[in-house]
């Protein structure tokens, strides 16, 4: 009788032993599970996309418009808008110069064909670097976009946007 209970016991112990023995395997093929679940939740974002999600709707809007622009010299020039209004009211006649410097001789050359083109007088300071010039009437974010403009196109060249001064 001692040897069916001590065989009962063996038996029943190894059968709680197999079940933790199964449900331990169980836990460890669960955990890779979970594992590659989370890792398809890890996604890789370049610099441009995280940078676009930190900026306001309104810059996002002004990107997709001036593709060429980076969103913080967008967010930058609209933060200065309602100074450029509370400066320059409605109807004033301003004069705005832009500055922008190119790698070669050609792609300045044909930034001031550009220039001229849009109804911009030039001046050239160097082979590679230029001023561009005009003079205009202000309403609300008419100099925010003429910079965005100017920037714009600088960029698509690939050249350095460096400034803009107004009279």
């Amino acid at each position: 009788m001692f040897r069916r209970t001590l065989g009962a016991a063996l038996a029943a112990a190894a059968i709680t032993v197999a079940a933790l023995i199964i449900k331990e395997l169980d836990k460890e093929t669960e955990v890779p599970e979970e594992e590659d679940d989370d890792s398809v939740h890890f996604v890789d974002i370049d610099d441009s996309e995280e940078d676009e999600t930190e900026y306001p709707e309104e810059v996002r809007e002004i990107a997709d418009v001036y593709p060429y622009l980076e969103p913080w010299f967008i967010s930058e020039q609209l933060n200065r808008n309602d100074v450029f209004n509370r400066e320059y009211p409605e109807d004033t006649l301003i004069t705005i110069t832009h500055k922008a410097k190119f790698e070669d001789a050609e792609t300045a050359e044909e930034y001031l064909k550009i220039a001229v083109d849009n109804g911009y007088k030039t001046e050239k300071l160097s082979d590679i670097e230029s001023l561009i010039v005009k003079k205009m009437f202000t309403a609300d974010g008419v100099i925010l976009s003429d910079i965005y403009n100017v920037a714009n196109q600088v960029a698509c060249l690939k050249g350095q946007y460096e400034g803009y001064k107004i009279d």
